[in-house]
């Protein structure tokens, strides 16, 4: 499992993908503090998802991390998808075949490889958080939010708590795309349905039929970082997702241990 975890993190480590992931996430947490900013009301607004964020909320020491994790629950496709396409894609290269050789146990090359996907995806979101922290912190005064106890012990500590809740997302999210793309085999067709899944096909259906929010794990994922919704809180969108999370991982674990690789 080390010499699997090494060698993926040694692939992500290089040059150009660091520079590339650096690059977006920075962009990215700069316009998602100045949306969420500016997108804040003094009523948190009503609606299925229950996500918004208000003036008050954005006051307290936590505000600056809040910003970061309410934005993030919008890209859950986006990370489904990247770790559905980076399994898929060594079935379909036929790279598999190769790891399996140099490490016959395929279960430390299956944890090797989703566990470096998982680090440097959280190594990501440690930047993400500090750069939209300090992007929302000098763009406050400009939106009327007093910025003035980010900075303390308590803003610390709810920081942590906000980095840990969006590292659980990642994770969640990641090993729901890792299985797809371990089961599925084919890059198109695990992000054809990871991206119908989590993108239109949940909401549209939680737009006809609330309940929806409580059942699918997309959404289940997307209430939990955003610290519940009117349908579901927080604690039991994360246990519900933890379970779905939990069978798709051990069904991909058993596919990859016992189903022949032909390519």
């Amino acid at each position: 499992m080390t010499r699997s975890f090494l060698a993926e993190l040694r692939k992500l480590a290089r040059r150009r993908p660091l520079a590339v992931t650096a690059a977006l996430t920075v962009a990215f947490s700069v316009a998602a503090a100045f949306l969420v900013l500016a997108s804040a009301a003094d009523t948190v607004p009503s609606g299925p998802d229950g996500r918004g964020v208000t003036v008050a909320s954005l006051a307290g020491a936590g505000g600056g991390t809040e910003v970061f994790r309410l934005a993030v629950s919008f890209v859950g496709p986006f990370v489904l998808v990247v770790f559905a396409g980076a399994l898929a894609v060594e079935f379909s290269r036929g790279t598999v075949r190769t790891m399996l050789l140099r490490q016959p146990d395929r279960l430390r090359v299956l944890a090797g490889k989703v566990g470096a996907l998982l680090a440097f995806a959280s190594s990501a979101l440690a930047l993400g958080a500090v750069a939209t922290w300090t992007a929302a912190r000098l763009l406050a005064a400009s939106q009327g939010v007093d910025a003035g106890a980010w900075a303390s012990g308590a803003g610390l500590a709810a920081g942590l708590a906000d980095l840990g809740a969006v590292v659980a997302w990642v994770a969640g999210y990641g090993l729901l795309g890792a299985s797809a793309g371990v089961l599925l085999r084919s890059v198109p067709v695990a992000l054809a349905v990871a991206i119908a899944w989590t993108g239109p096909l949940e909401h549209i259906v939680q737009d006809a039929w609330s309940p929806a929010g409580r059942l699918f794990p997309g959404l289940l994922l997307e209430a939990f970082v955003a610290g519940g919704t009117d349908e579901v809180t927080a604690g039991r969108a994360l246990a519900t997702a933890a379970a779905y999370t939990a069978v798709a991982a051990a069904a991909a674990a058993a596919t990859f241990a016992r189903r022949d690789v032909t390519a």
